[in-house]
């Protein structure tokens, strides 16, 4: 290979990069990657500061509330009645934790928790020679039901990747629960939750499309 084809390569190689790069960021943005940010953070926030100025009664209290408006302005916006109605179950469950064991870092601990039973799901499928991306695509029609050995090993690497990804999330969140840090677990589990599962997401169908 001569320089100018090596530097070609690169170029070549560059600019796909910036390609894959804004194709990521384009598809984040038109799965609201935004907005699951804010509705993610909002009753996260509200509880933080509820919890620092008040305590843990006046939190809960001003979560729940923040929770069932937000939950009124999804259905007004249009969104599934279900996902909301999901969404606000979960914001009660973690709420009633907190008053059940009287700490506010239990607000977090089903979020930990998920982490973990997920990472434990997604290796195990690596474990049994099905990776559970390729069972999810499979499912919804991504993927044929008669699959080949590159198609496998694809997929492999794509759990591993989200197995990883899980784990990563346990590693960062449970020291911290562990230590009682309240308000990096609520910026951790911010910036770790929906906007972190949205860009994996994306990826995953980026990478899936790729054949």
């Amino acid at each position: 290979m001569t320089v100018d084809d090596s530097r070609s390569g690169t170029a070549h190689d560059s600019a796909r990069a910036r390609s894959d790069a804004r194709a990521l960021g384009q598809a984040v943005i038109a799965r609201g990657g935004v907005r699951h940010l804010v509705d993610a953070g909002t009753p996260v926030a509200v509880f933080l500061v509820g919890y620092q100025l008040f305590g843990t009664g006046p939190a809960v209290a001003a979560t729940l509330t923040a929770a069932a408006l937000l939950a009124g302005w999804r259905l007004r916006r249009g969104d599934s009645p279900k996902v909301v109605t999901a969404a606000l179950a979960a914001v009660t469950a973690y709420s009633a934790l907190v008053l059940f064991t009287g700490e506010g870092r239990a607000f977090f601990l089903p979020e930990i928790v998920g982490c973990a039973v997920l990472t434990v799901a997604f290796g195990a499928t690596l474990i049994r020679g099905r990776p559970l991306s390729l069972l999810v695509c499979q499912r919804f029609q991504i993927e044929p039901s008669d699959v080949d050995k590159p198609l496998i090993r694809k997929h492999r690497r794509l759990t591993a990747a989200w197995a990883v990804m899980w784990a990563l999330h346990v590693l960062i969140l449970l020291p911290l629960y562990a230590a009682d840090q309240i308000a990096a677990l609520a910026l951790g589990t911010t910036l770790l939750g929906k906007p972190s599962v949205l860009i994996a997401l994306a990826a995953s169908w980026l990478w899936i499309r790729k054949r």
